[in-house]
């Protein structure tokens, strides 16, 4: 499923459009506008319980932030939390973003071969997020470690191995260390602004953000967001390296950019599914999904769904959609979706301007194996 879930994504969308998986008692939905609807939904297809199919309501949805919560508290604390990612506080980011990607490639000028992962598409992310956060230059790619331990998961079992709960705990506690260094002194940064702000509940009171709240959402800025971008960075060098008529194109007219970007984000989606609990019976495609049931929007085969796209598995630069869903859709769509475009364009132009005609290793090429992220852990290249 790591390295080419497209066929058996077929398979569903033809013949198991709506699946159960008895072993780990999930529901599945394959096709683009099952998943589409469902996201829409949520009144029936719930994150209350957060996108891991593997809780079954042992862990509180919250925990996870406002990726495990439904309107309309989901709403108010979004609310709140989107005032740092403002359009103007996102393109205030992009000279910070060019000096970070032009700072790790500097660092291989000259080298005709490296992995491109571990040069720029594994720091650039999480060093925006935590430039937006505000966590000192410094200790990034300590609390960058941590939150990588937490992610990984098991090829075999699928499960955490050892040491990665202690990874998020250890990056909570960083996190919560330096909540309590901006209440007392804000600065100019995520992390002081939701600190210091406040929102209406559901029960009418103009409330301020937990500790615990802000923790959670750092938390998944960190392991959701930068996690998705890598992802994102590493299957635009490897597509465009794989279709090189479509680069040349590109290079010629970097106007193609922002459609380059959406269609490897359609066709390699980084995030392939996101868990949902039933808060009622429904059937689909003469599937009964019982009450309580955890379901999967597989968002990486509705991204290849025929239905909705002509020549779903061609990559095609000049593409453009009227629909997508690789970064959500409705109330839970990515919250900082402006932020992984903008970073991906970035680094893209540098790609153009320092090493065209880059070649991929793709004998060497590895994945990564978390729960819902697919994507490669090394992207060797020779310029």
């Amino acid at each position: 499923m790591q390295e080419d879930p497209y066929p058996t994504y077929r398979y569903f969308r033809d013949e198991e459009p709506c699946a159960h998986n008895p072993q780990m008692d999930f529901y599945a939905l394959f096709r683009f506008d099952d998943v589409w609807d469902a996201t829409l939904d949520w009144k029936t297809y719930s994150s209350s319980l957060g996108p891991i199919l593997e809780n079954k309501g042992e862990i509180p949805g919250e925990v996870m932030s406002i990726i495990g919560m439904d309107p309309p508290r989901h709403v108010r604390i979004r609310n709140l939390v989107s005032r740092g990612f403002t359009p103007r506080r996102i393109a205030d980011l992009e000279v910070e973003m060019r000096r970070i990607a032009r700072r790790h490639l500097d660092r291989v000028a000259g080298e005709r071969h490296f992995d491109f992962q571990a040069v720029i598409s594994n720091l650039l992310p999480m060093d925006v997020i935590s430039a937006l956060v505000g966590i000192p230059e410094e200790d990034r790619a300590t609390y960058r470690g941590w939150i990588d331990r937490g992610l990984e998961r098991d090829p075999e079992t699928g499960q955490p191995p050892a040491g990665a709960a202690e990874g998020m705990m250890r990056a909570s506690a960083y996190v919560a260390g330096l909540l309590a260094e901006r209440r007392k002194r804000p600065l100019d940064d995520l992390i002081s602004l939701i600190a210091h702000a406040s929102y209406e509940d559901v029960d009418g009171e103009s409330k301020p953000l937990q500790d615990h709240e802000v923790i959670a959402f750092v938390t998944l800025l960190a392991a959701a967001g930068a996690e998705t971008t890598t992802k994102l960075l590493g299957n635009c060098m490897v597509t465009l390296a794989r279709h090189p008529d479509q680069r040349r194109r590109l290079w010629a007219d970097p106007r193609l950019l922002e459609p380059a970007i959406e269609e490897v984000l359609r066709l390699e989606a980084p995030s392939q599914f996101q868990g949902r609990v039933a808060l009622r019976g429904i059937e689909v495609h003469g599937v009964e999904i019982p009450c309580g049931a955890r379901v999967a929007l597989v968002t990486g085969a509705a991204c290849r769904d025929e239905r909705e796209f002509p020549e779903p598995d061609r990559f095609d630069i000049e593409r453009r959609p009227e629909r997508a869903l690789y970064f959500g859709h409705g109330n839970h769509v990515c919250i900082g979706k402006s932020l992984a475009r903008l970073e991906a364009r970035v680094v893209l132009e540098e790609v153009r301007t320092r090493f065209p005609d880059y070649e991929v290793d793709e004998a060497a090429l590895t994945r990564t194996y978390q729960a819902h992220v697919r994507g490669f852990a090394k992207v060797p290249v020779r310029v």
